[in-house]
């Protein structure tokens, strides 16, 4: 019981020693009171006012929208990716007899980007504020997301979705396959026939990127991400990204995490960011601002040299 209330309590049971049975008026004298106690209850009160004062002085509205570009890059050699133990259905898994290779860490050798890097919004903001979400976002909040499979890989080897979307699990293999969901706000695991599909809804909210296998062919991998806001990308096959249309004028805050590595506290930014501290990017954008940077990351991190 909390000291507000016993404090009450106490008022009304000596309040109820001063009045007499029956329905006579009272001719006692007023009940008496405690200083200290009306001090620890204007206290309690106030300071809950005064909490919420705070808070709406905290989060600010954002005063319009800005777009963030960048590329993830690496410094070193990268290390090898395996060779992955296709052991049945070999005609359909293994076509041609190419091997197939994990994609654990994926860098173009071109450029040195790297693919499959997450980055995410982790500010939180109120959600039913449109000063917050541009319309673009809006728009696609419910939509459909499709995930699929072939040739016994997952075609999207990391993907993020929001708590409102749905994922589309198609199968376009002529075997079956399952999904097994391990992690984020609702695992699951569930069988896809043949050239079918099912949705999966997963609502709620997940920290950081959770794993997605098949149970039925071992070698199969991916990531998902469930973000309750918009604000997420994953880099391309050249290490690329961008997130338009973010809250601009108002501080932000974003995580960022790739599989191996999983979240990278080390890089080297070239361009302005204004700060990359234990794994989180800070930055504040002006209206209408399209900033680009690129953040290298040293290969030691990934397993390289």
């Amino acid at each position: 019981m909390n000291s507000v209330r016993v404090i009450l309590i106490l008022s009304l049971a000596g309040l109820a020693s001063v009045l007499p049975a029956g329905c006579r008026r009272p001719l006692a004298s007023p009940a008496s009171y405690s200083t200290s106690n009306v001090a620890v209850l204007r206290a309690a009160l106030v300071g809950k006012a005064s909490a919420s004062e705070s808070v709406a002085a905290v989060v600010a509205d954002p005063t319009g929208w800005g777009t963030l570009k960048g590329v993830f890059k690496m410094v070193g050699t990268p290390p090898p990716r395996s060779k992955l133990n296709v052991d049945k259905e070999q005609n359909i898994c293994l076509p041609g007899g190419k091997p197939v290779l994990d994609e654990v860490v994926v860098v173009d050798p071109a450029t040195g980007g790297i693919k499959d890097v997450v980055i995410f919004l982790e500010t939180k903001y109120p959600l039913d504020n449109p000063k917050w979400e541009h319309p673009e976002y809006a728009a696609t909040k419910n939509a459909e997301v499709v995930f699929d499979q072939k040739a016994c890989v997952f075609l999207t080897h990391v993907f993020a979705i929001r708590s409102t979307q749905t994922l589309r699990v198609l199968n376009s293999d002529p075997v079956g396959h399952n999904m097994k969901i391990d992690g984020g706000p609702r695992p699951d695991n569930f069988t896809v026939a043949a050239g079918s599909s099912l949705p999966y809804a997963p609502g709620g909210e997940a920290a950081e990127p959770f794993p997605v296998s098949c149970s039925i062919h071992t070698w199969m991998s991916a990531y998902g991400l469930v973000r309750l806001s918009p604000y997420f990308a994953v880099s391309n096959a050249q290490g690329e990204f961008e997130l338009k249309n973010l809250p601009a004028g108002v501080p932000l805050k974003f995580r960022v995490w790739q599989e191996k590595a999983k979240f990278i506290k080390d890089v080297a930014a070239t361009g302005t960011i204004d700060k990359f501290t234990k794994g989180r990017l800070e930055l504040k954008l002006d209206n209408d601002e399209q900033r680009q940077f690129e953040l290298s990351v040293d290969s030691k991190l990934f397993g390289g040299n």
